[in-house]
């Protein structure tokens, strides 16, 4: 029946490490037969498996298919006439899981573990399978390799973990693993990674598929090729005595100045820029780009005003939205869409709404007080706020129209990984860039925005300016201190897909040939060989050259 045709042998502790013969369980036979110390109770050679190192093993039991057994019990699985897993060798599951010989039959025999356990040691041939085998169903198994591959990789587990959710986060932890090798010189380099020089501090980092714009505090906007950090085009400076202080990029770039002045950047070449506003009654703080409507932008000043940016071909005009009250921190704004499209108005301590076309709402109240620069990032149906008083991150849940506080999370070892300077998301990850003033390090911290757990981490040298994450793209902004020989200096990190790690291998030193010059001692002829020869070599290479010259004579 079915139940005959799986067997599955565990291992028997009991009867001692090493009571069978390896030799013998595998090959059928023994060098050494009957005077052999270990046991031939057990005959597995038909299964064609091979021999592995060392002499003896534990015994082994014969256990049930049907039972839930655990993982690291299981030495041998056969199906038929074939091995289906080897606890020593990877190859036999791979074998087993061709394409042209793998079915779906034997899944619904084994347990949810013991499948999933001889998918997990085949290794990439493993994942392949759940490709390439016909009318493959097996949807528990699927889903145990994701969760298993996920916490293989983040040390966090995460029930019910998706494709999607897994790729993102493989992705984002690969560009972060690539930035710290690079930063910190080690042996193993990641490509392509670059480091580029920039002039000023950056305020902001933008990206746009296979480019990324350094948005610097002069005004000046840097755009660079994401793969090699190449400088495309760069816009003029703000005029001397602004500096920028928010930037947006939608259909055009928006920057604001302290000066309270609007300024308008197209995007194409850089070259055309037209002021909006030479000034205001107060800063520009926040500045966010509208995703349904591309020609309009939502502005927040420290005095509190909330306005409307409308540019077009013809004309551009910026209304009065509302007056919130003078703010104590430097607000954040962040476009979502439930339904509408909506803006997140985020003050810190106590001020937090959201904006619409249809008007302003009041949220909620934050837990947050003191004064600093609040940061805001949007996940598919999270939110996610910010401020760099404190190393915390405050989480928000969409429920249809209405926005709930979903707790609140800080990353390990908080008070060595600093406050948070800024905020990014890409898909359902989110990232925060954390300075520590105390040490000169920046660390960014990737989130998953289902569990709201810590999923990795990177230390680099620096103090962190701004982030950036992307699909293929992980851009960082930092300033490194000064050194011995010269100025501290403002650096954009690039890494970008595809990567690939390999060992960078010495090369051995080359041996320099030996030096030719003259020397008055030996008559000015070039010392080619004669360098470090004895006397009495150069008395047998006179004599050989006389004794020629007399046979030539003669």
């Amino acid at each position: 029946g079915e139940e005959e045709e799986v067997q599955v042998w565990n291992f028997d502790p009991a009867r001692g490490e090493a009571a069978l013969c390896r030799v013998w369980l595998r090959r059928g036979s023994c060098k050494w037969g009957a005077l052999c110390r270990h046991g031939h109770d057990i005959d597995l050679s038909a299964y064609s498996l091979r021999a592995r190192r060392g002499a003896a093993m534990p015994h082994l039991v014969r256990g049930d298919a049907k039972a839930s057994l655990e993982s690291d019990t299981v030495a041998f699985v056969v199906c038929g006439n074939r091995a289906v897993y080897d606890y020593e060798d990877p190859w036999v599951a791979q074998r087993f899981l061709a394409p042209e010989t793998a079915g779906t039959h034997l899944w619904s025999l084994l347990p949810l573990e013991l499948a999933v356990q001889t998918l997990w040691s085949a290794g990439s041939s493993g994942a392949q399978a759940l490709l390439t085998c016909k009318d493959w169903h097996q949807r528990e198994i699927s889903q145990k390799m994701r969760e298993l591959t996920y916490q293989e990789a983040t040390g966090a587990e995460f029930p019910d973990c998706s494709a999607r959710e897994l790729s993102e986060v493989m992705l984002a932890r690969r560009l972060l693993l690539s930035a710290q090798a690079f930063s910190t010189k080690s042996d193993y380099q990641c490509s392509p990674v670059a480091q580029v020089p920039q002039p000023a501090p950056c305020l902001a980092v933008l990206l746009d598929e296979a480019v990324v714009f350094a948005v610097l505090q002069s005004g000046e906007i840097r755009c660079h090729r994401s793969s090699t950090g190449q400088l495309l085009a760069s816009s003029p400076r703000l005029s001397k005595g602004r500096l920028l202080q928010a930037a947006t990029l939608g259909k055009a770039f928006i920057l604001g100045d302290d000066h309270g002045g609007v300024h308008l950047v197209q995007r194409d070449d850089l070259s055309e820029t037209k002021q909006l506003r030479s000034s205001g009654k107060s800063a520009i703080c926040a500045l966010a780009a509208l995703k349904a409507n591309q020609e309009a932008y939502l502005c927040a000043s420290m005095d509190g005003s909330l306005e409307l940016i409308q540019v077009s071909d013809e004309d551009s005009r910026i209304q009065l939205l509302a007056e919130l009250g003078a703010f104590s921190m430097a607000p954040a704004l962040c476009a979502f869409a439930v339904g509408e499209e909506r803006v997140l108005v985020s003050a810190g301590p106590h001020h937090l709404w959201t904006w619409s076309p249809g008007g302003l709402k009041a949220v909620a109240q934050s837990r947050w007080s003191g004064q600093g620069i609040c940061h805001a990032c949007s996940l598919n149906d999270k939110l996610v706020i910010a401020t760099t008083a404190g190393c915390r991150l405050q989480w928000w849940s969409l429920h249809g129209e209405e926005l709930r506080p979903d707790g609140e999370t800080q990353a390990f070892r908080a008070s060595n990984v600093g406050k948070v300077v800024d905020l990014c998301a890409y898909g359902d990850i989110c990232a925060s860039l954390h300075a520590n003033l105390t040490h000169p390090n920046l660390t960014v911290v990737l989130w998953q925005g289902s569990s709201k757990a810590e999923v990795a981490r990177i230390e680099v040298s620096g103090l962190g300016q701004s982030l950036a994450l992307g699909a293929g793209c992980l851009a960082i902004a930092s300033f490194a201190g000064a050194g011995r020989s010269r100025a501290g200096t403002n650096v954009l990190h690039l890494a970008t897909q595809p990567l690939f790690v390999e060992k960078v291998l010495k090369e051995p030193k080359k041996s320099k040939p030996a030096k030719m010059f003259a020397h008055k001692s030996k008559g000015g002829y070039k010392n080619l060989k004669t360098k470090h020869a004895s006397s009495s070599e150069l008395r047998t290479a006179l004599n050989s050259t006389c004794s020629t010259c007399v046979m030539a004579r003669g």
